[in-house]
């Protein structure tokens, strides 16, 4: 998986993870995420694409657990 392959709202959701749980670096990079123009966002997907994708699954994995305690 890459980080340009997700649409928006999954890479919202890593950004959202890395904000509140990914420490200070991960949290500015989530903030510069949330501001940046479409090449400034391309910038940051291709730069720090290990941390949204490992985000990204990280809430995935949340959201399935969860999805399942609520069936």
């Amino acid at each position: 998986m890459k980080a340009m392959e997700l649409d928006h709202d999954m890479l919202l959701n890593a950004a959202l993870l890395m904000e509140r749980e990914g420490g200070s670096f991960a949290g500015h990079i989530a903030r510069a995420f949330y501001v940046a123009d479409t090449t400034n966002r391309e910038r940051l997907l291709t730069a720090f694409d290990d941390l949204f994708c490992k985000f990204y699954r990280q809430h995935h994995r949340y959201y399935q657990i969860n999805k399942g305690e609520q069936a």
